[in-house]
């Protein structure tokens, strides 16, 4: 059964740490263009910024599940698209940062959480909810690593809104039952030499879904959110960023 997004969520901001990357080099160059050019710079750089391009901008939020509970997420950048980062169970939201901020240069605005526990689908959708009603964003990516992976998966297949318009896998911990009412773009990625539950989990999902899909395998037993440590990570976040792109209608 799909699960409504458009019921207002109680929302509270707890705080916010706002810093402004693409600081300009105040020295002036000798040449007697330099002015110009300087300018020119500068003006770029504020166009930027006013778009939310590039911006280094972060905002930590509460939010509720769709179950009620309280949440908690850190917002990177801004833009009318943009991504839920679900971690797997031995992690927290932090560990996203350096993904998220990709995101950001790519101008994108990442949402990373701390699900609840007990329940993990329920709050990605409210992130989601809260994307979309706080924030004014018009389609959502749900990525999720292991158990975020698997949350990430049977979030997107109860979603009641095409906003939500793709779902990255990484080794997913399961999600198979609801593989064939996922929407929007897919991609599922495990290692060869990952736990024989992941791989064979992976696969399934694969085959279970309807297109467009993709299934992508790596040499290696990194596991989750570690097949960005490994020899990978550049082409797993330019296949994740081209699927996001095509969401986004932006390929």
């Amino acid at each position: 059964m799909r699960t409504l997004l458009s019921r207002r969520a109680v929302i509270g901001t707890v705080g916010a740490a706002l810093s402004v990357a693409g600081c300009l080099d105040s020295s002036n160059p000798s040449d007697s263009t330099g002015e110009q050019a300087n300018d020119s710079t500068e003006d770029q750089a504020n166009e930027a910024n006013a778009s939310g391009a590039g911006s280094s901008e972060t905002e930590e939020v509460t939010f509720q599940s769709t179950a009620g509970t309280e949440i908690e997420g850190t917002v990177y950048g801004s833009s009318d698209c943009g991504v839920v980062l679900t971690p797997q169970i031995n992690l927290d939201r932090e560990s996203w940062e350096e993904q998220a901020r990709r995101f950001v240069e790519n101008n994108y605005l990442a949402l990373a959480i701390d699900e609840d526990g007990d329940n993990r689908p329920e709050s990605v959708l409210g992130a989601a909810r809260y994307l979309m009603e706080d924030r004014d964003l018009q389609r959502i990516v749900l990525i999720g690593a292991s158990s975020g992976g698997e949350a990430s998966v049977i979030a997107n297949a109860r979603a009641d809104t095409d906003a939500v318009a793709g779902v990255v896998a990484l080794s997913p911990g399961g999600g198979t039952e609801s593989a064939a009412d996922l929407q929007g773009q897919k991609l599922f990625v495990v290692a060869e030499d990952d736990d024989e539950r992941f791989v064979q989990t992976t696969e399934e999902l694969h085959e279970r879904a309807p297109e467009p899909k993709q299934l992508q395998t790596y040499s290696g037993s990194e596991h989750g959110q570690g097949l960005f440590d490994g020899d990978h990570r550049e082409d797993l976040l330019e296949r994740i960023l081209t699927l996001v792109a095509s969401a986004c209608d932006r390929s």
